[in-house]
């Protein structure tokens, strides 16, 4: 066990003390972000949004905005050709056709000289509307008579839903046995049943969704877009708007941020076609207003937990019922089940002999929802891990005797049914445990520690490298097709190269190169970036020893199945205050113990940790986009809060070394581990403190203080 309390004295390293690449540059400003660029004889774009969540549109009348100052053209979805994109199913319009279906539906844009000029040419544009009826929740996509959100949702392309399922539904996934996990319900010694709510929430990344556009009279495409996967975005581009695939390059950007947020195409589809009407190269970049209100943010649910256990405290039985709002359009989310993989998780680090699972997600008039860091994940194990809290107390068994009783075991399989090489949660429940210490309070406060629990697969994804040799430095050059997004994966790829090759650090240059360049990469997202440019690097570095010339060497991963099943373990345990008079919480503790292979970075390793670790108190105390019918009210960054120094307690990690990872670098998944259990440690902690059980995000004192009452 390895604790960090500002040392890291005992961490087991591929590689201790090495610094980021991109530190220095992003340290003094001399980091050149999407916002920053100035292509030659570039325009700029401000969009016209719509105000209400549900109408017919009318006559749009530009006129006023055309004769103004540096204005080039007001165009609407006439103009450009009505196109649709998405990431699987093909849903948004680029431009509102007939409708629009949220508040912030881009439905005309304007395109002028400044970003001044177009902004306010922008609110000269005058709109008909006729209102139509909101859909404002899942719940009421659902009922009997609720207005059609889409007339036929299941003619788009990528669509996994049938007339049958009904006309608001975006998707659904059911897994496992329902009659059999009712007969285990049935026949269990305790059962908790309990319904648990989360909110819509930003991402929270600081820089804003960007995009450049240049169409050449040659028709090349030229994008430069902070979007975590470009060749998907390449493919999203040529299938939206009916391009050539070997036409569109997309440009390496850093990107300022992203956590699951800048997957989409986003601005893309709309800076290209402007720029094919105009015959100029067109820039658009959001405020942030815009950001929060009209992008891809977290999807808001309500999930229904039932869980049961034997006398002895073993699970027999789980069922979990999500109904999620996927908001106007299912375009923002890539999988092919059209869902999020954390709602057909659930209970996943258990053995449970018995799980029943439905998530379904449904079309409302409200923002698109996409993808926040471990897409789903957080909002079942709030609810899950704090059901488990009440069955314990239920069988009257401490919560941590409970956890370890059923926690997977090497051996174990999970509830898929799936055997991981090595299954480590008691050892990482027992590092949590061991530097557990009580931290003070304010006098008359009740005081209180609460417990969760996760884990995470780590698996390569498809990605390409090549090397080349450097001729300035006599080393390598090695030539990556994935964004630097901020979490070290450049670094990685020096790292293990400097190791393999046995080179000075350097003596490696990185270089993030256009998609024109390579054969292709997944993107990021997943938390496999470093399992995949791992094996990449191996692959790479063998053949370049190997090679019998000066010829660049080139490698592919398919990112197929196969090879070691690898997973983590992370557990939470978070202290808190709470003031019997007002409900207000406190954080004063969260301790982080985690289960680890090698780590190639220490610093960024860290970083992750205590990022993650804060984005999950964000999610548990203080985010809220406070969607009602339709309308994103917390459009600010003073209303929508997102946590600062001020509200980040003693972070402490624990990592539990010597597991078996992935790679020639044997890495575990780190960047979704520890944002999942933070908001049901906290709420346990809550529940510990006060005999109150909250069990709706985000936890305020009011609703503290309600339940409190409510419990007597």
């Amino acid at each position: 066990m390895a604790t960090i309390e500002g040392t890291e004295e005992g961490l087991m390293t591929a590689s201790s003390g090495a610094g980021r690449i991109d530190a220095r540059d992003k340290a003094t400003g001399a980091t050149r972000y999407v916002a920053d660029l100035t292509v030659p004889g570039m325009l700029h774009v401000a969009v016209v949004r719509s105000p209400i969540p549900h109408g017919e549109i009318g006559a749009v009348d530009g006129s006023a905005a055309r004769s103004a100052p540096g204005v080039v053209g007001v165009y609407t979805a006439e103009d450009i050709g009505c196109p649709l994109f998405g990431r699987r199913v093909i849903d948004a319009p680029v431009l509102a056709v007939d409708k629009v279906r949220y508040v912030g539906e881009p439905v005309a844009a304007v395109v002028a000289d400044t970003r001044r000029h177009a902004e306010a040419a922008a609110a000269l544009v005058e709109v008909d509307y006729r209102e139509l009826p909101v859909v404002a929740s899942a719940a009421e996509a659902t009922r009997p008579g609720a207005p059609a959100v889409h007339e036929a949702a299941w003619d788009y392309q990528g669509a996994v839903v049938g007339p049958a399922d009904g006309a608001n539904l975006q998707s659904v996934v059911r897994h496992g046995d329902e009659a059999a996990t009712e007969a285990a319900l049935a026949g269990a010694a305790e059962v908790v049943e309990a319904v648990y709510t989360t909110p819509a929430g930003h991402q929270g990344y600081l820089e804003p969704q960007a995009c450049v556009a240049r169409v050449g009279s040659d028709g090349l495409v030229e994008v430069w877009i902070n979007n975590k996967s470009p060749y998907r975005l390449v493919a999203q581009l040529a299938s939206s708007l009916d391009l050539d695939a070997t036409r569109i390059v997309v440009h390496p950007v850093p990107i300022g941020g992203d956590f699951g947020g800048k997957g989409s195409p986003m601005a893309a589809p709309l800076c290209v076609a402007l720029s094919r009407l105009t015959g100029r190269p067109c820039r658009l970049v959001l405020r942030y207003s815009e950001d929060l209100t009209a992008t891809n943010p977290r999807h808001p649910t309500t999930m229904r937990v039932r869980v049961g256990a034997d006398r002895d405290g073993r699970l027999v039985a789980l069922r979990f019922d999500c109904l999620a709002d996927g908001g106007a359009y299912a375009a923002f989310k890539p999988t092919p089940t059209v869902n999020l993989h954390g709602f057909v998780e659930p209970g996943n680090s258990y053995r449970i002999p018995q799980r029943f699972l439905e998530a379904r997600i449904l079309y409302t008039t409200s923002v698109p929802k996409g993808h926040a860091r471990a897409p789903g994940a957080p909002q079942a194990t709030f609810a899950v891990e704090s059901a488990l809290d009440e069955l314990a107390a239920r069988l009257g068994i401490d919560p941590v005797e409970f956890r370890r009783r059923n926690v997977l075991a090497d051996g174990d399989a999970n509830p898929d049914g799936v055997v991981w090489a090595e299954a480590r949660g008691r050892q990482v429940l027992d590092a949590a445990m061991a530097v557990l210490q009580p931290r003070p309070a304010p006098a008359g406060w009740r005081q209180g520690w609460g417990i969760s629990l996760y884990d995470r697969a780590t698996a390569p994804g498809q990605t390409s490298l090549r090397l080349r040799d450097d001729t300035a430095t006599g080393g390598v050059v090695a030539e990556v097709p994935i964004p630097e997004t901020g979490t070290g994966n450049h670094t990685v790829v020096r790292e293990g190269l400097a190791r393999l090759l046995g080179l000075d650090r350097g003596r490696v240059r990185v270089v993030h190169v256009p998609t024109s360049e390579l054969p292709g990469d997944a993107g990021v997202g997943g938390s496999r970036v470093t399992a995949s440019l791992s094996e990449a690097v191996e692959r790479a570095a063998t053949a370049w020893v190997a090679r019998t010339d000066d010829q660049p060497v080139v490698v592919t991963l398919d990112g197929g199945p196969g090879g070691v099943k690898v997973t983590s373990f992370s557990v939470q345990i978070a202290q808190v205050a709470v003031d019997p008079e007002t409900g207000e919480v406190r954080l004063l503790e969260i301790i982080s113990a985690l289960d680890v292979a090698d780590v190639v970075n220490p610093a960024a390793h860290r970083m992750q940790v205590d990022g993650g670790t804060v984005m999950g108190l964000g999610f548990a105390l203080l985010e809220d986009l406070r969607i009602e019918d339709g309308q994103v009210w917390a459009g600010n960054l003073g209303d929508f809060r997102m946590p600062t120094a001020a509200d980040v307690p003693r972070l402490t990690t624990v990592l539990v070394p010597g597991g078996r990872g992935v790679g020639v670098l044997n890495v575990k998944q780190i960047g979704e581990l520890t944002n999942v259990p933070t908001a049901a440690a906290i709420a346990n902690a809550v529940g510990a403190a006060t005999g109150a059980r909250v069990r709706s995000l985000p936890i305020t004192a009011e609703s503290v203080l309600s339940a409190m009452e409510e419990a007597g």
